[in-house]
């Protein structure tokens, strides 16, 4: 930066034969002094380090020498030259004429405040950084935790399939096999969904709370792990208030469901039950997931909603999970100022619930 911008023309100016008493009394109030005639000719500039090297000299002869600078110098290049003469003020000339003093600490204050600006900015970049980072992560993990599911249930038809295919009849091969071909357009379909948010949200995952229709999402993400239901021979079921319409961002809706229900479905054993149903309760809807599963261990209620804690626990077919998923449920719902929680119930199996804004036409319109 050009010192130009620092230039002080409000100076005090001295006529050199004021006496040095007179002009030792207008240093101690002021950094410097200008030293003019009454022709205003420009003599020098004088600061108290000067008077206290040659306190008893004319004050023309005991002027330390500093050479007029130009505006156009950089505040660096200034702050050197004031190092090398040992001043804290430089004279500034334009056309080799006196027009103002530019002074150290004002130089030194420009680029503390610089540096401190510097320093926030790269703070905030990095933080934004770190933001795009961690958003891409969760992303990534989003998309492998939801492609799991479906892709078990494609490798369970797939090698049943190889190790029955010569006693299986026509009939159930064909079974199987549509069976593969519906799971395998369902993946594809989700993956192109949540390739398509994971665009949408390269940055940061956007929140877009829109009127959201909970059977509705339901239906499509019962349709999707329907496969790998029907493999451990599990039914599930759903059941919603006409009055269940959340006020929601849709994708984030979706993939809480699709954990929920997967997580249900890994951790019921064969031939049991997973029910799904909704009821508004105050100025939210309630979700509930229950299923008739093993349970959780009431001091584990709440640690698998930590981002800490990724530990898979195997399930009643040793599915394999990464331990994400109560947590990526947990992040959404906490951006709908809703709520999450386990309850395990009174004989075997676990209930999650968790609560969503209502859709309110009145506060929508307003």
């Amino acid at each position: 930066m050009k010192i130009a911008h620092f230039i002080r023309r409000d100076f005090l100016t001295v006529n050199p034969y004021s006496g040095i008493n007179a002009i030792k009394n207008k240093l101690l109030e002021h950094l410097a002094i200008v030293v003019q005639d009454d022709d205003g000719i420009f003599y020098g500039v004088l600061t108290i380090n000067d008077l206290a090297h040659n306190p008893k000299t004319l004050i023309i002869d005991c002027l330390t020498i500093k050479e007029l600078i130009d505006g156009e110098e950089c505040v660096e290049a200034t702050l050197f030259k004031m190092e090398t003469a040992k001043t804290d003020v430089l004279p500034v000339g334009k056309n080799g004429k006196f027009i103002g003093l530019v002074f150290k600490n004002e130089l030194y204050k420009y680029i503390s405040d610089y540096n401190i600006e510097l320093e926030n900015t790269i703070k905030e970049r990095t933080a934004a950084l770190e933001e795009a980072i961690s958003t891409k992560d969760l992303m990534f993990s989003i998309i492998a935790h939801d492609l799991k599911s479906p892709f078990n249930a494609i490798l369970g038809f797939t090698q049943l399939l190889k190790d029955k295919l010569r006693s299986l009849d026509f009939e159930k091969s064909e079974k199987l096999i549509s069976g593969m071909n519906t799971q395998a357009r369902n993946t594809y379909n989700l993956l192109e969904d949540l390739l398509t948010w994971a665009r949408d949200n390269s940055n940061t995952i956007a929140f877009n709370p829109v009127f959201c229709n909970i059977s509705t999402i339901c239906d499509v993400v019962i349709e999707q792990v329907k496969d790998m239901a029907r493999m451990k021979d599990i039914s599930i079921n759903s059941f919603h208030s006409p009055e269940a319409d959340a006020y929601a961002d849709k994708n984030m809706a979706m993939v809480i469901l699709r954990n929920l229900i997967v997580n249900a479905v890994k951790f019921t054993e064969n031939h049991g039950k997973i029910e799904i149903y909704t009821m508004p309760v105050g100025e939210f809807i309630e979700i509930t997931v229950s299923d008739n599963g093993i349970g959780i261990e009431e001091e584990d209620k709440t640690k698998f909603f930590k981002s800490d804690f990724n530990e898979s626990t195997l399930g009643t077919a040793n599915e394999k999970g990464s331990g994400l998923g109560l947590v990526i449920c947990k992040r959404f719902i906490d951006r709908h100022q809703g709520k999450i929680w386990i309850e395990n119930k009174n004989e075997k199996g676990t209930t999650v619930k968790f609560t969503l804004p209502i859709y309110k036409d009145e506060i929508q319109s307003s």
